[in-house]
């Protein structure tokens, strides 16, 4: 058993029982989403969640500033969730945060701190956060959260005092209202996320990935507007009217389904509506076995497509189908790496991806996004096995381009990895710029190479660019990649303030991404605002001790983008940043 000092983050639903007992089947499925949603935020701020219950989940953080952090971005999402639905769904948590030490055995977390922080959230208001403290001191200073005393209140079975702060988020009347999404002019249509019935909810990344794959394959239908991934899955849980997702959305179809595993027997239903009256136009069941769910996921894509158009021809459908490696086994791991980056697990995806790669030595599509994984080490982890990831990520994308060189989703992750790391820069923006015009949904292409084309100097279509993943992805929570490219653009133009803003809003999205302090503290530091310039690079150093302004300077070099210039540097350094 192992001992180590930690931040524990506890989280339940208040009155869950209430919300059972009105319609148990809905409250289980709004609880699955709302719980989904979280993981990508614990992720995102490089947190592990320790295990889930039917109400609630327990988490363990390196830092009380990064458990803190994510607290208050959980109660914010779940702000957004909660949002369109009436008020007798919403479902609200308590979030509480300890520190201290904890014991770990076979992945779970035990120890006298443990159970503090779960009684602490005993305590959370309902819809805040409440926190010992010992954290309150952590990161007093270094959050721009403000905490109220709530006293010293007798914890169940705690012997000694502890006295707790909480702080609760402002109200959802303040937040901005959401512009009304046009619908697009093409055939549009979102994928909901299909319900699990099955028994075992540790099959739920079986009926995501088969979603992702549906998803993808339409996507590559030039005709149809497809919305992303992450936009679709916001929605995961929610019992929406889907009329009203039609217009948060701008899609005219929205395709719904559920999937149920008994045995090795796989079953897929799926409904198509029409979000203008709400009335199902298609709808169909697919049996199978999970020895050939590549055949299933074939057919329910085909029957999608042909429901929208009917003239469509076969061979067309056929391009529109995902291919699939030949190894079951492969494409389980696969499915399970995908799951763990929509967590921003980054590392957990890595080895999952290996995982599918050495079950199936040519799945193409598994080296491509596993070749991305080392892109996101060397943009979050700056000076970190630098040289390893680019050798590393250039080997794989080239292996992958070799295997399938007509997959455009292979040659878009490719692509930017050849890019991004600075070793076939052009060859690499055109084979996404090549992904981008063949897969007209693709937003992840589109959002890659406004980033690429911000590195590249080139301004002018960056926010063309920006602006058409935001339409394809409205909800998309991995936003802060296209933020990191739009500030770039604000920043060579001049708009400070503009540069500054959407650094912020990319950092409380992702607070790991040390591009979005480099632009924030240098916009800071030209509207001349250097004390906030100087707290900002004490966060960056937080994030990453082993940070200097020449290891990040390295990797901008390959690049015309002039984020390595003297003025730069002198910007960075005149803050405390190591040189």
């Amino acid at each position: 058993m192992e001992r180590r000092l930690a931040a524990v983050l506890v989280a339940d639903f208040a009155g869950y029982s209430s919300h059972v007992g009105r319609n148990e089947e809905l409250a289980v499925r709004a609880a699955r989403g709302h719980l989904d949603a979280i993981e990508l935020v614990i992720g995102l701020h490089r947190g592990r969640v320790v295990k889930t219950m039917g109400d609630g989940l327990l988490a363990e953080f390196a830092s009380s500033r990064d458990a803190v952090s994510c607290a208050a971005a959980i109660q914010h999402r779940m702000m957004e969730r909660n949002a369109p639905l009436d008020a007798s769904e919403h479902m609200l948590l308590r979030v509480g945060v300890h520190s201290g030490e904890i014991l770990s055995e076979n992945g779970d977390i035990f120890g006298d701190d443990v159970n503090i922080a779960a009684r602490i959230e005993a305590h959370a208001p309902t819809g805040g956060v409440a926190v010992s403290e010992r954290v309150r001191d952590e990161v007093e200073g270094r959050l721009d959260i403000a905490f109220r005393d709530a006293g010293s209140p007798a914890l169940k079975n705690i012997t000694r005092s502890i006295r707790l702060f909480d702080w609760m988020p402002l109200r959802q009347a303040d937040a901005p209202m959401a512009r009304p999404k046009t619908i697009a002019d093409k055939p549009s249509l979102a994928v909901l996320p299909l319900t699990n019935w099955s028994a075992n909810p540790q099959t739920e990344y079986i009926a995501d990935g088969l979603t992702e794959d549906i998803i993808s394959a339409l996507a590559r239908v030039p005709w149809l507007f497809v919305i992303a991934r992450n936009s679709s899955f916001a929605y995961k849980g929610t019992p929406m009217d889907v009329r009203q997702i039609g217009r948060d959305l701008g899609v005219r179809y929205v395709l719904e389904g559920s999937m149920r595993i008994q045995g090795n027997r796989i079953r897929v239903s799926g409904q198509l509506a029409d979000t203008a009256s709400g009335a199902q136009v298609w709808s169909e069941r697919f049996d199978g076995t999970d020895e050939d769910i590549f055949d299933l996921q074939d057919k329910v894509t085909a029957a999608v497509v042909a429901a929208v158009a009917p003239t469509v021809q076969v061979a067309e459908m056929q391009r529109a189908a995902q291919s699939a490696p030949g190894n079951a086994s492969a494409y389980d791991y696969y499915l399970q790496g995908l799951a763990a980056l929509n967590r921003a697990q980054v590392a957990k995806a890595a080895d999952l991806l290996d995982a599918a790669i050495d079950a199936s030595p040519g799945y193409a599509k598994a080296m491509a996004i596993r070749a991305w994984c080392h892109t996101l080490n060397v943009a979050w982890r700056v000076g970190y096995a630098q040289e390893t990831d680019r050798t590393r990520g250039g080997e794989l994308a080239n292996a992958a381009l070799d295997l399938a060189p007509g997959d455009l989703e292979v040659a878009a992750y490719a692509g930017y990895t050849l890019a991004f790391l600075g070793l076939e820069i052009e060859r690499g923006m055109g084979l996404v710029r090549q992904a981008c015009e063949g897969c007209p949904s693709f937003a992840w292409a589109w959002t890659s190479l406004a980033m690429l084309e911000a590195l590249q100097g080139d301004s002018d279509k960056v926010l063309d660019l920006a602006g058409r993943a935001r339409q394809l992805n409205p909800k998309d929570p991995l936003w802060f990649r296209a933020l990191v490219a739009i500030a770039a653009v604000h920043r060579d133009a001049g708009r400070f303030d503009e540069a500054l803003q959407a650094a912020q809003e990319g950092l409380r999205l992702n607070p790991n991404v040390v591009v979005l302090y480099v632009h924030s503290i240098c916009a800071l530091c030209e509207l001349d605002r250097m004390n906030e310039a100087r707290t900002m690079a004490s966060r960056l150093l937080d994030l990453s001790p082993e940070f200097s302004v020449s290891r990040f300077q390295d990797h901008h070099k390959y690049f015309r983008a002039a984020l390595h210039t003297a003025q730069n540097t002198r910007w960075l350094t005149a803050v405390g940043l190591p040189e």
